[in-house]
């Protein structure tokens, strides 16, 4: 937000280079705009409907699934030289 509050003097074409710089200004205000608003609402809603639609639940996000620390991730004799 202080980004697009900061690039409105230039959109708005103050200054010598005014009519020049002011089309960047609100290119760059727009695309400001556009990306905030996708990331704080558009993508939070997308993950939500995909987590509606998706029938696989996840054990590792459940919390009370704790992983086993007692089974070894690899075999020891799966890499042995022999």
């Amino acid at each position: 937000m202080a980004m697009i509050a900061g690039m409105i003097p230039m959109a708005m074409g103050m200054g010598e280079t005014g009519e020049q710089a002011a089309p960047l200004g609100r290119a760059v205000i727009g695309g400001l705009f556009a990306s905030t608003f996708a990331a704080l609402f558009i993508l939070p809603l997308l993950f939500v409907w995909m987590k509606e639609k998706s029938t696989f639940d996840s054990k590792s996000l459940l919390p009370q699934d704790e992983p086993d620390h007692r089974k070894p991730l690899v075999e020891k004799d799966t890499y042995s030289v022999n």
